[in-house]
C-alpha cells in the first residue's frame, strides 16, 4: 500500500476511534502518576537508577508496591543490559520504573510487558521510563479490556535471539517509520498516534517541568500527501 493510502486510512481510523475528549480517560491515572512521582520512595528510586546507570550505562529497574499498612514500598534495583531489564517482585505491586540508556520514548517491549502484567493484576497500570537526558515518560493503562484486546488482535513480533525485546507488528512498524522519516514526526507523536489509532487502552504521558504527568495525543489534519500530525498535551 502506498504511503498516502496508508495515512488516509490512518486518518479515518483515528477520527472514528478517538473519543470526543482524548484527555478524560487518562485524567485520573495521570494525577495518580504525578502523586507517586512526588513521593520520597519514588524519588529515591530515581536517584538509585541514575547512580547505577552512571556506573555501567545499562538499564535498571525498580518496582513499587504497598505493605500491609498501605505504605508505599519499593523493590531492590535490578541490573539489566544495554537494551533490556527485568523486575524484582514487591508486595502489592502496582507500578515500576526503569531507565533507557538513550533518549527514546517507551518502546514495544515496555508496552507489551505492561499489558502482560496488567492482565493478571488490574491494579498494575503504570510504567515510568527515565531517559538519559532526564525526561520521564509513563505508559498508563486506561482500559484493561482494550489493552487485552490490543494484545490479542495486534500480537507482538518476537525477534530471534536471546534477550531481544519484542517489536510492534509489521504494519505498525511501517507506519511508525513512515511518520518519522516521511512526515518528520517525533517518536512521541508517532507512538501516541499508534496508541490512539489502534485503541490500545494505554496512554503515553510525559512529565512536565512542574512535575505533572500529562497525556500526549496526536491531532491529524489534511489528507493524502498533505497529512499533518501535531503533538498535543492534555491540561
Amino acid at each position: 500500500m502506498h504511503t498516502a493510502s496508508i495515512f488516509f486510512t490512518a486518518l479515518l481510523s483515528l477520527l472514528f476511534a478517538t473519543p470526543a475528549d482524548p484527555c478524560e480517560e487518562a485524567k485520573a491515572g495521570a494525577a495518580s502518576a504525578t502523586r507517586l512521582a512526588k513521593e520520597s520512595v519514588y524519588l529515591a528510586a530515581v536517584d538509585s537508577i541514575k547512580i547505577a546507570f552512571a556506573a555501567d550505562q545499562k538499564e535498571h529497574a525498580i518496582s513499587f508496591g504497598r505493605d500491609q499498612h498501605q505504605q508505599l514500598i519499593s523493590s531492590g534495583i535490578t541490573n539489566g543490559s544495554a537494551t533490556a531489564g527485568r523486575l524484582k517482585p514487591v508486595v502489592n505491586a502496582f507500578a515500576d520504573l526503569h531507565n533507557h540508556p538513550n533518549n527514546t520514548t517507551p518502546d514495544a517491549g515496555d508496552l507489551y510487558g505492561l499489558i502482560d502484567i496488567n492482565k493478571n493484576n488490574a491494579a498494575y497500570g503504570t510504567r515510568y521510563v527515565l531517559t538519559k537526558s532526564g525526561i520521564v515518560y509513563a505508559l498508563l493503562v486506561t482500559n484493561t479490556m482494550a489493552a487485552a484486546a490490543f494484545n490479542l488482535h495486534h500480537p507482538r513480533q518476537q525477534p530471534a535471539g536471546v534477550g531481544l525485546q519484542p517489536a510492534f507488528p509489521a504494519v505498525m512498524v511501517d507506519e511508525l517509520r513512515a511518520m518519522k522519516y516521511q512526515h518528520g514526526c517525533s517518536d512521541e507523536i508517532a507512538l501516541a498516534f499508534i496508541l490512539e489509532k489502534y485503541q490500545a487502552g494505554i496512554a503515553l504521558l510525559r512529565q512536565d517541568d512542574g512535575g505533572e504527568f500529562r497525556k500526549i495525543y496526536t491531532v491529524v489534519s489534511g489528507e493524502g500527501k498533505n497529512i499533518l500530525f501535531t503533538k498535543n498535551e492534555c491540561p
